[in-house]
């Protein structure tokens, strides 16, 4: 049966504005502060089989890619058996789900004794049991320690709650009360679009209705094909690291290999790291929300947002790797691990087109939680820089494209109502921003009084030590950093940034919280300085960063002409060869010589920048590398050289570990 398009455009925009008001039910019933203050919560509905057919453009791709393995979940152990008024809740990480605090409510829709649809909410309960409170933790080493895990299972009969199934629980879960208020809004939503859907059914026919969804979803597919082929066909490499564990200092590599092919896209994330003994794991639903989330922003941004425009896209995740785990593997950091991966997938597209390449996001979640016995969690995921384009500088201290409402922030009135805290600053963070000819955005900096005593503190971040990549040589942002402020003294509250698990707090201390700025684009040397003044102006750049990377050299262009030429002069182009290097990490090979003039030391952190996304590698120093070259393995080699030339700039960046 076909639709005209007319018809078609009503009814898509019918069915993300039934999206849109059980979001906006959520908001304004449910009873943890994550989701009200900060929207981390994502509904959708469904077809019969559970491919996603509309959302808002708020929605968190996180979630929206979560829900239909859900959906599917549920589906494949209750297919002959659902029934009107059935409800259903999951958050198992290994079939589908993200990490334990975000739990899915899917409800089925029926109109004359037929599955029409299936509606569902995602949302972070603020607390779902575990080790710590808020249950999300640096160092978790398996998933019993992160919370209550919930296989597909189903907690009302044909309109009945099952309570025992309840009772178990939140007998595990911390403010039960809360839990219950968060678990009826998410229900109250899923009726409410539940009678939408029955009332438009009625008005258009479920047939016409079901054939109209159907084309929704060929209508997206034929969009993303037609973008995907204006790709130049070939085969991308890009890889990041993420900072450790968890668990041990180590980095970990991610690794993508990304193939066009007419109006295909296959991205292939063979070479990743196993399972690690920290919380730094994921399930298998998000390699592809990755995939889709960044290759929709890339390609196609204005396009209907359903499973139409994922069936051009195909996924090779190797069960058994970090990001296709089992149990018990821990899954708390789905925020850094995913974030990695998106930052992974948008670094191979800028290889593929480098023109449109964008610099690296803040890149984390950042969950920072301040808690007390028998009081609500604090917790809060500051936001960051998003990468500088082609176009304008990034984004500053906002939540990107990847990240849907989220809030930045909290607002100061809701947390000192709350809690006994104090935000004593919140300030965007000068120079977090990666130099370019774009700048990248702003992080931010925030310090919060603790005005109770028996407070601890827990973080799950990333990007604390190997920083937010930049783009056609512009340079990284500035990392995440977490302290704690104990009589004027700033002190790091774990042995491994970022990872912080229930650190004591004493009453007066202040918990600072900065966040990572943007990756830049383009030579700093080429920005214009009237911009490079305006951001010192605004306190974005301070002057020495606008005289060291931006080459501006006060008023006088030509002190800033002549500033310019001496940094060019400066530098060293080296050329990229094959060398033999030790396994582990990535490894830069130099020349004692080399080292020496650009400050090199051994084992240091540096950056590579080529066309598209820089490339990252610790340095070790050899004799046997020639002075004007930088010695790398033949996959080292392979992703410097997306272009004909394999001239590169060696910097470093500022930070590292031996």
């Amino acid at each position: 049966m076909s639709t005209d398009a007319i018809t078609l455009a009503l009814i898509a925009e019918t069915l993300s504005s039934f999206v849109r008001e059980m979001r906006t039910a959520v908001i304004r019933t449910s009873f943890s502060p994550m989701i009200h203050e900060g929207h981390d919560f994502s509904c959708a509905i469904m077809n019969p089989a559970g491919e996603l057919v509309a959302a808002s453009e708020v929605d968190q791709p996180t979630h929206l890619s979560a829900l239909p393995w859900s959906t599917r979940a549920v589906l494949k152990r209750y297919r002959d058996d659902l029934a009107e008024g059935d409800l259903f809740l999951f958050n198992d990480p290994y079939t589908g789900g993200t990490h334990l605090n975000d739990v899915a409510v899917v409800k089925p829709v029926f109109v004359d004794g037929h599955a029409l649809a299936l509606v569902g909410v995602m949302a972070h309960w603020q607390d779902i049991g575990g080790m710590v409170p808020g249950s999300l933790s640096g160092t978790a080493t398996e998933i019993y320690q992160e919370g209550v895990r919930i296989p597909a299972i189903r907690i009302a009969r044909a309109g009945t709650r099952l309570d025992e199934v309840l009772d178990i629980l939140f007998a595990n879960v911390r403010e039960p009360e809360d839990r219950r208020g968060d678990l009826a809004a998410m229900e109250g939503a899923c009726v409410l679009a539940e009678a939408k859907l029955k009332a438009l059914a009625t008005r258009r026919g479920s047939v016409p209705l079901a054939a109209a969804m159907a084309a929704l979803l060929d209508r997206a597919e034929q969009r993303m094909r037609a973008a995907i082929r204006d790709l130049p066909d070939g085969e991308y490499r890009c890889e990041v690291h993420l900072d450790n564990t968890g668990d041990l200092p180590e980095p970990l590599t991610l690794k993508l290999r990304l193939t066009v092919d007419g109006d295909r896209l296959e991205a292939d994330f063979t070479g990743c790291p196993p399972p690690v003994p920290g919380p730094t794991n994921l399930g298998p639903a998000h390699a592809s929300t990755a995939v889709f989330t960044m290759t929709k922003a890339f390609l196609d941004p204005r396009g209907p947002i359903n499973a139409g425009a994922m069936r051009p896209l195909a996924v090779i995740v190797p069960e058994g790797t970090m990001l296709n785990a089992r149990s018990p593997a821990a899954c708390g950091a789905i925020g850094e691990v995913r974030r990695a991966l998106e930052g992974l997938v948008m670094g191979a597209l800028g290889h593929a087109v480098p023109e449109r390449a964008i610099g690296d996001l803040k890149g984390a979640s950042n969950i920072t939680t301040i808690a007390w016995r028998g009081r609500l969690p604090f917790v809060e995921f500051p936001a960051g820089g998003t990468g500088g384009w082609a176009g304008a500088d990034g984004n500053n201290a906002v939540r990107n494209f990847a990240e849907g409402d989220l809030s930045s922030i909290h607002p100061v009135e809701a947390i000192e109502l709350r809690w006994p805290l104090r935000v004593e600053r919140c300030a965007l963070r000068t120079d977090s921003g990666g130099a370019g000819t774009r700048r990248g955005g702003l992080g931010l900096e925030r310090e919060i009084r603790v005005l109770a005593p028996g407070a601890t503190l827990s973080v799950l971040s990333d990007k604390n030590v190997i920083p937010p990549y930049g783009v056609n040589g512009g340079h990284a942002g500035a990392p995440n950093r977490f302290a704690v402020r104990r009589g004027g003294q700033d002190m790091a509250p774990s042995a491994l940034p970022g990872k912080v698990t229930a650190f004591p707090l004493q009453q007066d201390d202040v918990v600072v919280m900065q966040s990572a700025g943007g990756g830049g684009f383009g030579d700093p040397l080429a920005r214009e300085p009237a911009l490079v003044k305006r951001d010192c102006a605004w306190g974005y750049v301070s002057d020495e960063a606008a005289s060291s990377l931006y080459g501006v050299d006060g008023d006088s262009d030509a002190a800033t002409a002549k500033r310019r030429d001496a940094i060019a002069e400066g530098r060293m182009t080296l050329h990229a060869v094959r060398a033999d290097t030790r396994p582990g990490r990535r490894r830069a090979l130099v020349a004692p010589r080399t080292a020496h003039r650009l400050g090199l030391a051994e084992g240091e952190l540096v950056e590579i920048a080529t066309r598209g996304a820089a490339l990252r590698a610790w340095v070790e120093v050899s004799p046997d590398i020639r002075a004007d070259a930088v010695g790398l393995d033949s996959e080292g080699l392979s992703l410097v050289a997306n272009g004909a030339s394999r001239a590169v700039v060696v910097r470093r960046i500022g930070i590292g570990h031996g």
